[in-house]
């Protein structure tokens, strides 16, 4: 055991002065200190003392060769009680493991061999899982779990291993990935460093030609709106700006004296009416109903409700409008256009007006 532990320590010294020798390597190389509980297969030793499981503690060195594979060497003194009575039997362990890095992380697999020497040597094969926990730039914990399969005998065991390590290189960590002019090409790659920010860069890391195939003044690659109108305002997404009007129709409808009865009407202003309502199909129509001055104020309110509903109804009926998209409103003698005691007036005066506003996106014009 003083040999393993001799080697050990030549081991470490010569590893921290290889990793303060490799200022441009990638390498990381760590020391560490561990404790264990040992399980031993309980049959291992018969006819002799039976021994079950205990404690031991050892030693590594390792080198993370790239960013997913690494080895280590290991030497442990193990201390075994007897399952039955008292004794013990101590022995020690010594080997090697490779270590994969799962997804370049601290959690790793490893495999190895190992030679244990407790009353004879014993020739092994160990597979287990474990973690490294950082705790600053330096130091870290090694957790641990593995199985062992003895070639010899064919039995398992088991350990669990706890420990403290320490880094004594770790040249170049942090230069793996960097990417100085931030073009998502590590430096490595980059074959045209200290491109401007926000280029548009190929696999090389040099900028591309920038493209704008709609003619926005948004280049391909940051247009979220490809094809926009030559005439069109767009925002720097490329996207068509676009700012919001009002748009207003109407609708009139003349009646003879006493009367609520359609005729006479102007098929080509109820069609663009009624065109105006089905482009915008959210709208919805007021139909409000006059009367001239002469008769009483209660007939005329009367006859002006019954002037909007009938213009209502045509519009249902003749055009499938919605019936929910129209409200009749009568006003009576109210609202006079004209308010002289003449034919022409009361002509004038006899009517219904109907109005439907929408509110729609116009483009903005460069």
């Amino acid at each position: 055991m003083k040999k393993h532990t001799l080697a050990l320590g030549v081991s470490i010294a010569l590893l921290s002065t290889y990793s303060q020798a490799q200022t441009s390597s990638e390498k990381e190389i760590w020391g560490g200190l561990f404790g264990e509980y040992y399980s031993v297969y309980p049959e291992k030793f018969e006819p002799n003392t039976a021994y079950d499981s205990g404690m031991g503690w050892g030693g590594e060195i390792g080198m993370k060769l790239t960013p997913d594979w690494g080895f280590r060497f290991e030497v442990a003194k193990l201390d075994l009680e007897a399952e039955r009575g008292s004794g013990s039997i101590t022995g020690e362990r010594i080997g090697v493991d490779a270590l994969y890095f799962i997804n370049q992380s601290n959690y790793y697999i490893f495999g190895g061999l190992k030679n244990q020497r407790l009353d004879e040597s014993y020739r092994m094969a160990d597979l287990g899982l474990g973690a490294h926990w950082q705790l600053s730039d330096k130091w870290k914990i090694i957790s641990e779990i593995a199985g062992y399969y003895d070639f010899g005998q064919g039995n398992p065991e088991y350990s669990a291993k706890l420990g403290v390590a320490y880094s004594f290189g770790k040249t170049g960590g942090q230069r793996v990935n960097k990417d100085s002019d931030n073009d998502g090409v590590i430096d490595q790659r980059d074959l045209c460093p200290n491109t401007a920010f926000g280029a548009t860069v190929d696999v090389d890391g040099c900028a591309l030609k920038a493209t704008d195939s709609d003619k926005d003044g948004v280049i391909d690659a940051k247009d979220q709106c490809a094809n926009t109108p030559m005439n069109d305002k767009v925002d720097a997404n490329g996207c068509s700006i676009f700012t919001e009007e009002s748009k207003t129709m109407s609708l009139k409808i003349l009646f003879d004296n006493n009367s609520s009865k359609l005729k006479n009407i102007d098929s080509a202003s109820v069609q663009e009416f009624v065109d105006f309502m089905r482009r915008y199909g959210s709208t919805d129509a007021v139909i409000e109903g006059y009367a001239s001055a002469p008769g009483t104020e209660q007939y005329n309110m009367k006859l002006s409700v019954e002037r909007a509903e009938a213009v209502r109804q045509y519009l249902v009926e003749q055009y499938n409008i919605d019936s929910a998209r129209l409200e009749a409103v009568g006003y009576g003698e109210t609202k006079l256009l004209d308010k002289a005691n003449t034919r022409e007036a009361h002509q004038k005066n006899r009517r219904i007006e109907a109005y439907v506003t929408a509110t729609v996106k116009i483009a903005v014009s460069k």
